[in-house]
């Protein structure tokens, strides 16, 4: 599971400690957790990213706050030095929301009662410097161009769905969006390099729309260093069961009193802009949408069916052969996520360029199944007393994993089998291992019987700690009654079975 800010951490009065290392410069000053880095000279902190580069000098001064002192530390180090601090959040001050309603958001296909942190709607360009968050670039003042143009905050991650206008205000839930093109080419001229996503709808931005939005920004190169195309992700909660409904739908739903909260930015109902005399409107009336936003916000919304998975593949892997030829890497690539909907074999390893969108599910699969390839060498040949093992995902992984519990089953004396979940909080359209809840996992295993089992990581937060349903791996091993642990990497499986084999 990605990063997810914790807004009561956020106090914009500085940044607080989490960690310190030993031996450090900032352990050798007596700085501790809890203690709250300021500024570094007259430089008030905003972030992590000031702080990265305030210290980037042989002097600096650095005001710490601990309760209600403060101090200041005079240090002289190398230029390049750190000081060994680690910050509970990487943003200090307010987290930038967002301002789109995009109808395939996921925070309105949850239910109500979940962890506050899960509905917020964050558009963050620092978080897409930091993490590889997808941001929209829909929100950016002025002050932040100049500030990405003076760090160079370089790559940047853009959601960019469509670089039609009149589409890509659709997919955002907005009559008038801002010319992604423009924006990508000021980046450009910046020195900025950007990696962008189209998350891809069946029937409204997959067919032409996409072959443009590929031609548009493969245009770009290399600015635009890679090209991810993702499938939309739906779960029940979409339409309250009640399917299908158009886009148009989708998009109104971020203006139902469930959803608006004080911290996300209200925007005009989209039939109001459409109606009244705005901006937006004026401008989509030069512009010719008008009439076309109607007409794409009308269609339904639904998920890629396996038939349907190798048209998008084929696009774009005909494109891939095109952009090896003129540009020597092929730039776009479809998720992972295609490949197995539909049963295809993944590419090799060599054709993601270095797999920069690993973390959107660009090549993710591909690299687990050559560090299973190689990892599994390393498998004892037997093991010391019989053992069962079961390892749960998923559905959309289960025919990968299927392999690895087969190879498994060679071990003399263990018994492996594979325990796929489906996801009945979310609904049988989500599959990724990732959005495995709880309440969903322990029951599976007490059911079949299984004492010892392995849980994806993924299905955890970011710390490794709960599942999104705030199951912890002890709970969900006291609800099932197996000793349960954790593996993400196939190091990670085979060690787990190496220490089986010693066990006495």
């Amino acid at each position: 599971m990605e990063y997810q800010p914790d807004l009561k951490r956020m106090t914009g009065a500085g940044g607080e400690i989490a960690v310190v290392a030993p031996g450090s410069v900032a352990a050798d000053l007596g700085l501790r957790p809890g203690d709250v880095v300021v500024a570094v000279g007259e430089q008030r902190l905003r972030d992590v990213i000031d702080y990265r580069f305030a210290i980037a000098d042989e002097r600096i001064e650095l005001r710490v706050r601990r309760g209600d002192d403060e101090t200041i530390y005079e240090i002289e180090k190398d230029a390049d030095d750190d000081l060994g601090i680690e910050f509970v959040e990487p943003l200090f001050d307010r987290l930038r929301t967002c301002n789109n309603k995009c109808p395939f958001c996921f925070l309105t296909q949850m239910p109500r009662g979940l962890r506050r942190s899960l509905y917020l709607k964050d558009d963050d360009y620092r978080l897409g410097f930091l993490y590889g968050n997808f941001v929209t670039f829909t929100n950016l003042t002025e002050d932040d161009w100049h500030r990405i143009e003076e760090q160079r905050l370089s790559p940047q991650y853009i959601s960019v769905h469509a670089t039609d206008r009149a589409l890509r205000a659709v997919l955002l839930g907005k009559p008038d969006v801002p010319d992604v093109i423009a924006q990508i080419e000021r980046l450009g001229r910046m020195g900025v390099t950007v990696h962008a996503q189209v998350v891809a709808l069946p029937e409204l931005n997959d067919g032409a729309a996409l072959h443009q939005s590929i031609r548009d920004l493969a245009a770009l190169y290399p600015v635009v260093q890679t090209i991810a195309v993702v499938p939309v992700g739906l779960t029940k909660y979409r339409f309250d069961g009640k399917r299908p409904q158009s886009i148009k739908a989708a998009i109104q739903i971020h203006e139902t009193p469930e959803w608006i909260d004080a911290t996300w930015e209200r925007q005009p109902l989209w039939e109001e802009a459409l109606r009244n005399g705005t901006p937006e409107r004026a401008l989509a009336e030069e512009l010719g949408h008008c009439a076309r936003q109607i007409v794409a916000a009308d269609v339904p919304m639904r998920c890629y069916r396996p038939d349907e998975a190798p048209r998008i593949i084929d696009l774009v892997e005909a494109y891939q052969v095109e952009f090896r030829h003129r540009y020597g890497v092929a730039l776009v690539h479809a998720s992972d996520e295609f490949y197995l909907l539909c049963g295809r074999a993944l590419p090799p390893a060599a054709e993601y360029d270095g797999m920069p969108q690993y973390s959107n599910g660009i090549g993710m699969t591909r690299d687990f199944l050559d560090g299973w390839a190689k990892a599994q060498r390393r498998l004892p040949a037997r093991l010391a007393r019989p053992a069962e093992l079961a390892l749960v995902c998923g559905t959309l992984i289960a025919p990968t994993l299927q392999r690895v519990v087969d190879r498994l089953n060679r071990v003399a004396g263990l018994q492996a089998r594979l325990l796929p979940v489906v996801n009945r909080f979310f609904g049988e359209t989500v599959t990724v291992s990732g959005l495995l809840m709880g309440q969903d996992v322990a029951p599976v295993i007490r059911d079949s019987g299984a004492r010892r089992v392995l849980l994806p990581r993924v299905m955890f937060d970011h710390r490794g700690e709960r599942t999104i349903d705030e199951y912890t791996m002890e709970r969900i091993g006291a609800e099932s009654g197996a000793a349960v642990a954790v593996a993400g990497e196939p190091d990670e499986i085979v060690r787990y079975v190496r220490a089986l084999s010693v066990e006495r």
